[in-house]
C-alpha cells in the first residue's frame, strides 16, 4: 500500500506474464519424426503466407473408402495424405492430433493420428483400412458428415475446426450433402473438399458458391494424383480459404 492525501491507494497490478514463446512446427517435427521435417518447412511457408501462425485449431480428416478408392489406398496415396495433413495438426492443435473418420456405406470414427501413430497409419488402424467397418464399399457422404458434425456439436466449444474431406467422386446425394453443410454453417468448422482421382463430384464442387448459408464454409478442389502438385502448392491450396472463413465466422458471432 502507498498513502496519498491521507487515503490508501493500491499499488498498480502487476503486469500479465508474457505467454511463452509457441515452439515452431519445425523444432515439434525434429524431436519426433524428424523425417516430416521437410514436409513441416514447407507447411510452415504457407502458414506464414496465410497469416495462421498465431491461430489454434481442431483438424480432421475424412477418408472416403468405397471400392473405387483401393487405388489410392494400394497406392499409398491415402498415407500420403495422412502424412502431409500431421503438419498441419501439429501446428494447430495443442495436442498435435489429427482426428480421422473413413466411410463406406457407414462411417466409422477412428484413433487419432499423431506422430507417434502416423507411420503406416492406414495399414494398421483398426486392423489397416482392408478390415474397416463401413459395411458396402459404397460412397454415403451425408452419414459421415453427420457423425463428423455431432461429434464436434458435442464438444461444445468454439474451437474452429477444419476438416479435411477425401472423395473420389461418384456423389449423388446432393440436396442432402446442402442441407447438411447449410446446417453446419452454424458451427465452428470449415470443410475442405478434396477430389482425389476420381471424376462425378456433384455438389462438392458446387458449395463453395452455394446461397443460403450464415457463412461459406466450404472449400474445393481436385487433383488426379497427389504427387502430381509440389507439396507447396498443396499446402497452399489448402489454406487458400480457411483464413477467410475465420474472418467471417467471427464477424457472425460462429467463434
Amino acid at each position: 500500500m502507498v498513502v496519498h492525501f491521507g487515503g490508501e491507494v493500491a499499488d498498480a497490478p502487476a503486469p500479465a506474464p508474457a505467454a511463452p514463446p509457441r515452439i515452431s512446427l519445425e523444432k515439434k517435427i525434429a524431436d519426433a519424426a524428424p523425417q516430416l521435417i521437410s514436409l513441416a518447412k514447407k507447411a510452415q511457408v504457407s502458414l506464414e503466407k496465410a497469416r495462421l501462425t498465431d491461430t489454434k485449431a481442431r483438424v480432421g480428416l475424412v477418408l472416403d473408402a468405397s471400392g473405387s478408392m483401393n487405388p489410392q489406398y494400394t497406392r499409398g496415396h491415402v498415407q500420403e495424405v495422412v502424412d502431409r495433413l500431421i503438419p498441419l495438426a501439429v501446428h494447430f492443435d495443442d495436442d498435435g492430433a489429427l482426428d480421422c473418420w473413413a466411410f463406406g456405406a457407414k462411417p466409422q470414427q477412428l484413433n487419432a493420428v499423431t506422430l507417434s501413430n502416423f507411420q503406416n497409419f492406414i495399414r494398421t488402424d483398426h486392423g489397416g483400412w482392408k478390415d474397416w467397418e463401413l459395411g458396402a464399399r459404397i460412397n454415403d457422404e451425408p452419414k459421415a458428415m453427420r457423425m463428423v458434425i455431432d461429434y464436434y456439436k458435442k464438444s461444445g466449444d468454439k474451437t474452429p475446426v477444419y476438416i479435411l474431406f477425401i472423395s473420389d467422386g461418384g456423389v449423388h446425394q446432393d440436396r442432402e450433402i446442402a442441407r447438411l453443410m447449410t446446417e453446419a454453417a452454424k458451427l465452428p468448422i470449415f470443410w475442405q473438399f478434396v477430389g482425389l482421382g476420381g471424376r462425378g463430384y456433384g455438389i462438392l464442387e458446387k458449395l463453395d458458391d452455394m446461397g443460403g448459408r450464415v457463412v461459406d464454409n466450404c472449400n474445393f478442389f481436385a487433383l488426379d494424383r497427389l504427387d502430381e502438385i509440389p507439396e507447396e502448392k498443396l499446402y497452399d491450396l489448402l489454406m487458400e480459404e480457411f483464413p477467410d472463413w475465420l474472418k467471417a465466422a467471427k464477424g457472425a458471432g460462429i467463434l
